[in-house]
């Protein structure tokens, strides 16, 4: 009874905003880069390089069915286009470039000036061509041109200021920093669809700055420094008013949502600056006294980004891309980093007694799941295999969001039973939770 008891003492709360500091520091182009070209659910890029070729940071290096770009983040040699293991554990193909110190395309060898406002056709392509896929359409993964205008007119761009992760800082940090070109991106967009209502999630301490420079611009939604206020299809669905079915795409409902780092991608491409090479990256955990937000190239390893900080991998227990709610964890320092928002380091580990410890239908996790799910119940019947039970409970309206396991006292692998019995549910890929299971 004791150890059933002490089950339910010291619990983690949920992760707060960290102290952190507010410079976005840039990180040196790595000796080498390897950049994927698959994002299942978004987009597959196909090679437009081979192995051997010089490239230069700016030039494409690959396209989509659509011809969406990937870029080149560092100028040197393709080395080999092979495979990897991305940092959302997806094995994809992937360019790999050696640095060889060379200088990158100037933008007037890469643009032709910038494009006049309101031109949607000419800004499609220009978006395409430097890197940034056009968020009012599909990816080109699985849509043809036909289908693309088949599509519903988009009547509502939300446009998010805040991470959901509250341990993750890039777009408040480049909210605040870049207020001005936030502003003027949400002039392009509203050039190019007139008739859509723009919206516009902001933290809620940057509320005088945002009324100052953003009103009359978009419809401004303040959020709390709270994960489970800031969960993405939980704000669309405050936006809207209504839900979308949570694995449906935004975009067939007439809804693009985008990230403000992702807009100012938009307008340094229309305004003929710079393609899409670099992202930005908040490095948090608990020994982490502030937390550090990095400017990184595309395809860099979490092992050259960390470094560029004084931080080492083998310092911790363990490396979570991502935010501790909904992050992955990785265990090699080499695994590419492309359209990652943070990385969030764990000094000190707490495993189950158990592989997998029993559940004691507490109901904590039915209770605090965003969408009611009857977590407990699902999660039971998954781990038995009667997923044709489980389907009657309707987990895939499962947001994957961690609260659940954030809650369980017995630190159940709720999250990844969920995710297997919804990949088995779309794909028709079973997966046993036994010993040895195959």
């Amino acid at each position: 009874m004791q150890r059933l008891l002490n089950l339910f003492q010291n619990k983690p709360m949920l992760p707060g905003t960290p102290a952190h500091d507010p410079v976005i520091r840039q990180v040196d182009d790595p000796d080498h880069v390897t950049i994927p070209l698959d994002y299942p659910g978004r987009i597959h890029y196909f090679p437009t390089v081979k192995a051997g070729d010089i490239v230069r940071k700016g030039q494409a290096i690959g396209a989509s069915r659509n011809g969406n770009s990937v870029i080149a983040s560092i100028s040197g040699t393709v080395k080999d286009i092979t495979t990897v293991w991305t940092a959302q554990s997806v094995h994809s193909p992937a360019i790999v470039i050696e640095n060889d110190g060379g200088a990158p395309l100037a933008p007037n060898e890469i643009f032709e000036g910038p494009i006049t406002t309101g031109n949607l056709d000419a800004a499609m392509d220009r978006m395409r061509s430097a890197g940034v896929a056009p968020p009012w359409t599909l990816s080109g993964r699985e849509w043809g041109e036909e289908e693309m205008r088949d599509l519903p007119a988009i009547e509502t761009v939300v446009i998010t200021g805040v991470r959901p992760e509250t341990t993750i800082l890039t777009s408040q940090l480049l909210l605040e920093q870049n207020a001005k070109k936030v502003a003027e991106g949400l002039k392009r967009i509203r050039s190019f669809m007139p008739a859509a209502r723009i919206c516009l999630t902001i933290p809620d301490h940057l509320r005088s700055l945002a009324d100052k420079t953003f009103a009359g611009l978009a419809e401004l939604f303040f959020l709390p420094p709270s994960y489970y206020a800031r969960i993405e299809r939980e704000v669309v669905a405050q936006v809207l008013g209504r839900r979308i079915p949570n694995r449906d795409n935004y975009r067939n409902h007439g809804i693009a949502v985008l990230d403000v780092e992702y807009l100012l991608a938009i307008v340094d491409a229309l305004d003929g600056i710079s393609p899409l090479t670099q992202k930005c990256i908040t490095i948090s955990g608990s020994t982490i006294e502030k937390a550090i937000t990095v400017r990184f190239p595309l395809g860099s390893t979490i092992k050259h980004v960390l470094a560029s900080q004084g931080l080492k991998i083998t310092d911790f227990t363990r490396t979570v891309v991502g935010g501790p709610m909904t992050g992955y964890a990785q265990y090699s320092d080499q695994t590419p980093l492309t359209y990652n928002n943070g990385i969030h380091l764990i000094a000190g580990d707490v495993s189950p007694f158990d592989a997998i410890a029993p559940c004691i239908n507490c109901g904590r996790c039915a209770r605090v799941c965003p969408v009611n799910i009857q977590v407990h119940l699902v999660n039971r019947m998954i781990e038995f295999g009667q997923l044709e039970s489980a389907r009657e409970l309707h987990p895939e309206a499962c947001y994957e969001c961690g609260l659940c396991a954030s809650v369980c006292p017995a630190e159940r692998p709720i999250v990844q039973l969920l995710h297997f019995c919804n990949h088995d549910m779309v794909h028709g890929e079973r997966h046993t939770w036994m010993s040895g299971g195959e």
